[in-house]
Parts: structure tokens; C-alpha cells; sequence
């Protein structure tokens, strides 16, 4: 097997081991009272957001609904914002108890905006890597753009694409997805075996994979592509691509 394949292999097996062992079950969310000299709540789940209103040391707020990092709280005197999980992380609960609030869940991977990865395996007899970054819609639909490299015997290619990610049933923890779009495939030569310039090319692609949730923000990927290369010739030229690989979400 080749080295970078069962580099590959390890880094799953590893993710997936160390996502067993964090594992924990979900939990219902509670009020908890503030502990820390004060929380910001933002008007939505990011840095980004501005903050509409500073909670103190004592007073005791709703957990609504959590988002990755993030947690929507409501106070007792009913306002409503986002706060970020470091300054829930010192909370106390009814029982005057410090309440774990944990880390992100399935639940989290069911709600999760951008995702953020790595891939190794075959581009039609080459070893690639790929790095992507996904954008999620809606549960169903998602957009990613990817750019590899794949390194072979008698040529070097560089690849990047822009597609459309369907999953059809995403609240699964084994989830199938299909991909639809458009890649560019810069393929370059070994000068010394083949007398022959660079090219680049147009191409349309379909693939299908499946995700695995495996704990909080680590997911693992599998994933088949077909890309089209789009040429004047009568005979259009086919790359199939097979990858495997380890995502974050965020």
C-alpha cells in the first residue's frame, strides 16, 4: 500500500477512536445562573454579531436552543441573544451545582452553517490531496469549493471545483450525499518523460459519497467523483476520483 494512503488510513482510524471515546449522551438544556463577572448576548451565533445586552454576575437565564459554540439564552426579563459556550462554561444550576454544558453533539452536526476539511486518495492512478469548504443552505443543500493537487508518474494536476451537495436524509449519522458542478483541471507534464506542454481544462462533474458523524466537530468523509472534461473532440475524456478524508464543522 502506499505510504500516503496508509498515512491516510491511520488519521482516520485514529479521529474515529478518539471520537468514540468523547462521545456523551445529549442532555436536556437548563436555566443556570451566571457565575462569570458577566455574559455578552449577541444578536446571533458569531463574532460578528453585536451585542445587544450584558447579563451580570447572579442573574439566571434560559438555554433555548444551542448552535456549535454558541448558545441562545433568554433572561428573566425577557431578553433574547446568543452567548459564546467559554463564558457559559462556569454556570450553575438549580441545584447549585456547576452544569456541564458539554461539547457539540449530533444535534449540532444536524445545524451546522461551514464546514472545513482534508482528502487523500486516487485521481485516476495519482495520489491527490484536496482541501475543501462547504457552506450549508438548509439541512438539505450545500455548496463547496475544493482545491487539490494530485501528483502522478508521468504528470502533476491541479484541480479546482465548485458544487452543489444534496443530502437527502442529514439527520442520519452514516448520511449519503450526491454532487453536482463544474471543475478546472491544470494538467502539467513530466518535462523529462513527456515532450508535451501544459493544458488546462473545462469539466463537469457528478459524484456521490456519504458522511460519518463521528463526535463533537469531526466528522469523516468518503467520496466518488466523475469529471467530464469538456473538449472539441468527438470523445470526451473521463477522470474518476476516489477520496476519503476527515472534516470539522463550525
Amino acid at each position: 500500500m502506499r505510504p500516503r494512503m496508509t498515512s491516510l488510513l491511520s488519521v482516520l482510524l485514529a479521529g474515529l477512536l478518539w471520537g468514540n471515546a468523547s462521545r456523551a449522551d445529549d442532555a436536556p438544556l437548563p436555566m443556570v445562573t451566571i457565575i462569570d463577572p458577566y455574559i455578552e448576548l449577541h444578536t446571533g451565533p458569531g463574532r460578528g454579531y453585536p451585542i445587544v445586552h450584558v447579563s451580570e454576575k447572579g442573574e439566571v437565564v434560559t438555554i433555548l436552543k444551542r448552535r456549535t459554540d454558541w448558545f441562545k439564552v433568554q433572561t428573566r426579563r425577557g431578553k433574547l441573544g446568543w452567548v459564546k459556550r467559554r463564558q457559559m462554561r462556569d454556570t450553575l444550576g438549580p441545584d447549585g451545582q456547576l452544569v456541564n454544558l458539554g461539547d457539540p453533539t449530533l444535534e449540532d452536526f444536524l445545524g451546522r452553517r461551514w464546514e472545513f476539511g482534508f482528502t487523500g486518495g486516487d485521481f485516476e492512478g495519482a495520489d491527490s490531496l484536496t482541501a475543501s469548504l462547504g457552506y450549508r443552505f438548509n439541512k438539505n443543500i450545500s455548496a463547496e469549493i475544493k482545491v487539490g493537487q494530485a501528483t502522478g508518474s508521468f504528470s502533476n494536476s491541479k484541480l479546482v471545483s465548485l458544487a452543489l451537495v444534496h443530502q437527502p436524509f442529514p439527520e442520519w449519522r452514516l448520511s449519503p450525499f450526491f454532487t453536482l458542478g463544474a471543475s478546472q483541471i491544470q494538467t502539467e507534464p513530466d518535462a523529462t518523460l513527456v515532450a508535451t506542454e501544459d493544458r488546462t481544462d473545462n469539466a463537469l462533474l457528478v459524484g456521490l459519497g456519504a458522511y460519518y458523524y463521528v463526535s463533537r466537530r469531526l466528522m469523516l468523509r468518503l467520496e466518488y467523483s466523475n469529471h467530464l472534461i469538456l473538449t472539441s473532440r468527438e470523445v470526451n475524456e473521463e477522470i474518476n476520483e476516489w477520496k476519503a478524508g476527515i472534516s470539522v464543522f463550525f
